[in-house]
């Protein structure tokens, strides 16, 4: 019976740390597991009934993004309310989780036209989307962008990883914060998530 609890411990685990950065050996040792192998193979049996998904981060060095750590989301934010273990919503993370679901719904494939970004300062884009070799979007998620200083960060790291990356189309998909903004010879399209969900807005 210990496999099956394993496998129970490891969707917990997920469930509490959604949207978050994880690696196997994080994962082995915070969950007490025996090996690195195991730790593998049970992230992909929770993978294969489309519970949970990882998201690789994007890099033109393959060893780069093989060895860096993955995000985790998951299949349904109803799933989320009812198994995890917050104490209160987290409103970025569950709107963070939507735009993922969204994202994969619109064909993109973890790995392959989805990623998320780290800039050369350490900047996170929540997710990077590709056509062929090309960076064609970056998206942000942030629930509540009407601090300054919480709509600078945000947009500082598209503007930095669109520097990078040759990509023009940046947003900043939030709440109910509907704006354009232009810096550094960027354009950032800020839109209301349901919004984007409808196809509506932006370019």
């Amino acid at each position: 019976m210990r496999q099956p609890r394993m496998l129970y411990d490891l969707s917990d685990y997920l469930l509490a740390n959604y949207c978050n950065l994880f690696s196997y050996n994080q994962l082995k040792n915070d969950l007490e597991l025996n090996s690195v192998a195991n730790v593998k193979k049970f992230c992909g049996y929770l993978s294969e009934p489309y519970l949970f998904f990882y998201l690789p981060r994007y890099s033109s060095k393959v060893k780069i993004q093989r060895k860096s750590p993955q995000k985790a989301y998951v299949v349904d934010n109803g799933f989320i309310r009812t198994r995890s273990f917050e104490l209160s919503p987290n409103d970025d993370r569950l709107l963070e989780n939507l735009v993922f679901i969204e994202l994969l719904r619109r064909n993109y494939r973890p790995g392959l036209e989805l990623f998320y970004y780290r800039t050369r300062n350490n900047k996170e884009v929540d997710f990077v989307c590709r056509q062929g070799n090309r960076v064609t979007t970056l998206i942000q998620v942030c629930f509540d962008v009407s601090s300054v200083r919480t709509l600078k960060r945000e947009t500082g790291s598209l503007l930095e990883a669109g520097s990078e990356l040759g990509c023009d189309h940046l947003q900043v998909l939030t709440w109910d914060r509907e704006s354009e903004m232009a810096e550094q010879n960027h354009r950032i399209d800020i839109l209301p998530a349901w919004k984007w969900l409808l196809g509506l807005g932006g370019r």
